[in-house]
């Protein structure tokens, strides 16, 4: 991502010109404006200095304080991804990605999304706090109807660049990512649950590359998600749907049995979440999985990502999008995998901004 000088200085002054009487007007706006004053004297500090932030720590350097100040603020946060909401749309058009013809249809199926997302959610499940975060800069994150129904665009339109604009580079991906698994794994898995499972971009796919499989477990804390799940499923061939099941739950807490599987996916969702739930999901996948059975992840690779975090405005981009991106920069499957109890049978790249990891849950399991 290329941002000119320019463009940055034109939009910090006008925001900061355009809010900051608003911003002095309240108490919560004078505290702003003195945090504001903070990271604009750390600036001018690191560059009298020259400062240089190290590897991994551009998220706490001064310029990334500023930029993300300014982006935090809601006029601000709202006019800017309003702004790149209606570009990126546009060019998913010119790429051939039907979007607004796709989420018009999308819009009509409304009452029965609805409908079936009420089927699908247990009164008994929690939303836990971490949840709420707002993902991919939705007010409502991954709970609301605009992040069901968008999903598998920005899938196609995210991916598409790294294959050459090819608008089934996201599916070539999962399956570079499902070519690496099979090779480490158990030949003939028969039972699969995938964790994080979403509107079932990754989980589809499964029993296509395992026509050995009998059953599927997708599980996922977002209703509005599952029900895009449930309509995709609505449309497959019979012999194929019956093979899924869909959950509603956390999926670091699923109801599946233990030792009850021969392969445990995740796919995209670490980058998602706090290190902790991470942490969980690994320890989840384990006591789920049968001994032998393997565990198989896809996430944003992170030597690539520290590479585009060194820009302090990428950065403050990412934090708005991804507001856990710093905790997953803490996450170490080569490590987390094994405290987990997993031996590590594969670490290799799906694309060159993603990753690959495969653990084995060991033959014999000590009591």
């Amino acid at each position: 991502m290329q941002i000119s000088g320019l463009f940055l200085f034109v939009i910090v002054g006008f925001f900061a010109c355009g809010n900051a009487y608003l911003l002095a007007r309240t108490p919560r706006g004078m505290s702003r404006l003195a945090s504001l004053q903070a990271a604009t004297e750390d600036i001018s500090v690191a560059m009298e200095q020259k400062k240089i932030p190290k590897e991994g720590t551009m998220m706490s350097s001064p310029a990334f304080k500023f930029f993300n100040f300014f982006m935090s603020i809601p006029i601000i946060h709202d006019i800017m991804f309003g702004v790149y909401r209606k570009q990126i749309v546009e060019k998913a058009e010119k790429m051939g990605l039907p979007w607004t013809e796709f989420m018009d249809e999308m819009w009509e199926s409304l009452p029965e999304l609805e409908a079936s997302a009420a089927k699908l959610t247990n009164p008994e499940v929690k939303i836990p706090e971490y949840y709420y975060a707002q993902i991919h800069a939705y007010n409502e994150g991954n709970l609301c109807w605009e992040s069901a129904m968008e999903e598998d665009l920005w899938s196609k339109l995210m991916i598409a660049p790294l294959y050459n604009n090819a608008l089934d580079g996201d599916v070539q991906m999962r399956q570079k990512w499902l070519s690496i698994t099979n090779k480490v794994i158990k030949p003939e898995p028969k039972f699969a649950t995938d964790l994080g499972c979403g509107t079932g971009l990754s989980m589809y796919m499964l029993d296509s590359k395992w026509p050995s499989i009998e059953a599927v477990t997708g599980v996922d804390l977002s209703t509005y998600k599952l029900a895009v799940c449930e309509q995709k499923k609505s449309m497959m061939p019979t012999s194929k749907a019956e093979k899924y099941t869909i959950l509603h739950g956390p999926a670091e807490a699923t109801q599946v049995p233990s030792n009850s599987q021969d392969l445990v996916s995740l796919c995209l969702v670490a980058h998602e979440s706090p290190k902790w739930v991470s942490e969980s999901l690994f320890a989840e996948a384990y006591r789920i999985l049968k001994p032998g059975g393997s565990f198989t992840m896809l996430d944003l690779d992170k030597d690539n990502l520290e590479n585009l975090l060194e820009n302090p405005f990428v950065s403050a981009i990412y934090k708005q999008t991804e507001p856990y991106m710093q905790e997953f920069l803490k996450v170490n499957p080569l490590e987390d995998l094994p405290k987990a109890g997993f031996e590590v049978t594969a670490a290799d790249n799906a694309s060159k901004s993603h990753k690959v990891y495969v653990g084995r849950k060991p033959e014999t399991v000590e009591a």
